[in-house]
């Protein structure tokens, strides 16, 4: 019900309706003050008492314009002035859709709402009404190309473009081109979706599901994810324009009505977005049956394009919808032809089934993490000081790469360490730091128990990693000097794996959608070898590897000769290797003492001992020299020498011992007094130290 109107508004009202000269009269309230103290109800009252009396749309716009403190802009009586630009269909606003409304009530067809400016229910209950009073088909209550085109016949106005060529107004057909004169819009060769319908009658010869669109995700807060589509193969006879399509969604799995899952569903036609509407229009009450009404959706004879529906997901799923499944299926397509003519069908292509993911699954998003630098990570001795904390040692070199299509931020990160020969981590680790990209991010503090494995924890870390791409990260460790609980000799070893239960639940990473990535989604791990910490010892390189065989007349005769040279440095004091070497049968060598040099020499992949004769040798170049002593090989601090290690092999007793030959250098001796026996091993990385193989026979 309308609230009760003045006395006054009713005495204008009554004027016009007596012949008092109604536009005149009318206009001249514009400046009462009093006009604008009228309600929205009082206004909409007073236009409804307007329509009765038989004023015309302008007359009913000026009276608007003055009720609400606007200015007059006509007062032409008997026509409307409209001019319209584009479609109007539910959902349109603007002052389109205001005089619109304005001359269907001044035509006599009922808006209760009155002129609101919003295409609603109502709005177009009365077009519908229109339509079928102007014999348009089908009246269905989209003020499109057609309806334009007779408004502006019958009601006056415009259509808001220039008539076409051979057009004298907006009815029938152009004696130039043959094309109908209620389209305005100027033909536009490049772009298929403008310009008039062409041809007579149209049809859809086909309609193919896409076959590519099936079985897709739809992700927490994504935007218009493709969930099915349909191509449609145009007839030649006519270009049709789509002007609607009926979707209908079922529930797969999912338990919970479909504005639960969705915000939006869209429709698309060759990649251009034609309809809109919200998700809540597909609900319980029609079991999420719902029509859009599609705008520009041009279709040419003889062409096929593809039809699209699109699904976006709220911002906030419930974790327990996540992989909650629909289906949708196109149940109708309404389409208009060149002659006008409306046609609806059931495309009859069947369902496509999709499913609502949290953000992380539908965007694939995965932190992969990878070993990189092996000259960090590979076992080794590290060199310390023996009264000074000796900082940024690089010990464990990885990569790590944002997989999918989000952004990844790292929160929080976690490294496990592990010490021999101390009681604790922290009697060999001042400090931990992390570095990107040869950048500093974040620092580390120990949050288990304590003992000889402990979790570092680099809190508030707070680096993105954008989507696809992959960044080099690097920890780097302080540590202690021997003066400290540090013993020459400890070990350390570093590792990321998501193995590692207790590192993974301090490891925090989330998505663009804030969520935490889980440990299914954090991939790889990065290990190092178990380095040697120390203030004096030596740095081994490989330096080159050889092999060669003298070859007699006879069987059972050749000879193999294998060389393997390396670089010794010494570093903290002087140091003393052992200069003679002896055949071993072990894969790997322990952690302890040994008494020389160790090779292996592999016969057809397995150790011998046997026919075996080697030797030591070295050069001075750079300083080096026997000791007196015992023989051993003495270098001062920072003084290095090549040694090179040779062992010959001739097989003399049958055919068993012919076959392939290798040698393979083990372990280093050497001490740091000039002793012999019980020497210290250096072992880290040999596993390139090698020769060639050769055949022996």
């Amino acid at each position: 019900m309308y609230k009760k109107v003045t006395t006054k508004a009713i005495a204008k009202v009554a004027a016009v309706a007596t012949g008092l000269g109604m536009a005149t009269s009318l206009l001249s309230l514009a400046p009462m003050a009093h006009a604008a103290a009228l309600t929205t109800d009082q206004v909409n009252a007073v236009i409804n008492l307007l329509t009765t009396f038989g004023a015309d749309a302008a007359t009913v716009a000026n009276v608007q314009a003055s009720l609400t403190g606007g200015t007059p802009t006509s007062t032409t009586t008997g026509s409307s002035s409209c001019v319209f630009t584009m479609d109007l269909h539910t959902g349109s606003t603007g002052m389109e859709v205001t005089c619109l409304q304005q001359g269907l009530i001044a035509a006599g067809f009922s808006i209760p709402a009155g002129a609101t400016g919003y295409f609603g229910a109502q709005t177009q209950a009365a077009v519908m009404a229109w339509q079928t009073a102007k014999g348009i088909s089908p009246a269905a209550g989209y003020f499109g190309s057609i309806s334009r085109g007779v408004w502006a016949t019958t009601m006056g106005g415009t259509t808001g473009g220039t008539l076409p060529a051979g057009c004298t107004s907006t009815s029938g057909f152009s004696s130039t081109t043959g094309l109908p004169c209620s389209d305005t819009t100027p033909s536009d060769d490049d772009d298929d979706t403008a310009g008039p319908l062409e041809g007579g009658a149209g049809s859809v010869d086909t309609y193919t599901l896409i076959s590519s669109l099936n079985n897709e995700d739809v992700g927490e807060d994504e935007e218009d994810v493709q969930v099915a589509g349909i191509e449609m193969e145009v007839n030649e006879g006519s270009d049709i324009e789509v002007t609607a399509v009926k979707l209908v969604f079922v529930q797969g799995t999912a338990n919970h009505d479909f504005d639960k899952y969705a915000s939006e569903v869209s429709i698309w036609l060759d990649g251009e977005e034609v309809g809109r509407v919200d998700a809540d229009k597909f609900n319980s009450d029609n079991t999420y049956t719902a029509t859009i009404s599609l705008d520009g959706a041009i279709l040419r004879a003889s062409e096929t394009g593809e039809l699209v529906a699109a699904v976006s997901g709220i911002n906030n799923l419930d974790s327990a919808d996540a992989t909650d499944t629909w289906t949708v299926d196109f149940r109708q397509v309404r389409f208009v032809d060149a002659d006008g003519a409306s046609i609806s069908e059931d495309p009859g292509t069947g369902t496509r089934t999709f499913s609502f993911e949290d953000f992380a699954t539908a965007t694939n998003a995965v932190l992969k993490l990878l070993e990189d630098d092996a000259d960090i990570n590979d076992a080794r001795t590290i060199e310390v000081d023996a009264t000074a904390d000796t900082d940024n040692v690089n010990v464990l070199s990885f990569t790590l790469e944002a997989e999918g299509d989000s952004d990844l931020e790292i929160k929080n990160y976690a490294v496990s360490v592990t010490v021999t020969g101390a009681a604790n981590t922290d009697d060999v680790l001042s400090s931990l730091t992390l570095w990107i990209d040869g950048e500093e991010i974040a620092s580390a503090t120990t949050v288990s128990s304590g003992g000889t494995t402990e979790d570092y924890l680099f809190a508030d870390v707070d680096y993105t990693i954008p989507a696809g791409e992959t960044v080099e990260a690097v920890i780097k460790a302080d540590f202690l000097s021997i003066a400290d609980a540090l013993d020459e000799g400890d070990t350390i070893a570093f590792a990321i794996n998501e193995d590692i239960d207790h590192i993974t639940t301090r490891i925090k990473v989330v998505d663009e959608a804030g969520d935490d990535l889980v440990d299914a989604d954090m991939t790889g791990s990065a290990t190092s070898g178990a380095f040697e910490i120390r203030s004096i010892g030596i740095m081994v390189a490989f330096v080159s590897a050889s092999e060669s065989v003298n070859v007699d007349d006879g069987s059972d005769d050749d000879t193999g000769i294998f060389n393997i040279k390396v670089n010794v440095e010494a570093f903290g004091d002087t140091v003393y290797v052992a200069s003679s070497t002896v055949a071993t049968t072990a894969s790997t060598i322990a952690a302890t003492s040994i008494l020389e040099n160790l090779f292996r020499l592999n016969q057809n992949g397995s150790a011998t001992t046997t026919l075996i004769s080697d030797a030591v040798s070295f050069s001075t170049a750079g300083g080096a020299a026997l000791s007196s002593t015992v023989g051993n090989i003495t270098l001062t601090e920072n003084e290095d020498t090549d040694i090179t290690f040779t062992v010959s092999r001739t097989n003399t007793t049958g055919a068993d011992n012919n076959g392939l030959f290798q040698l393979l250098l083990k372990a280093i001796a050497w001490n740091t007094a000039d002793t012999w026996g019980a020497y210290n091993i250096y072992n880290f990385n040999l596993d390139d130290f090698k020769t060639g193989t050769v055949s022996l026979d």
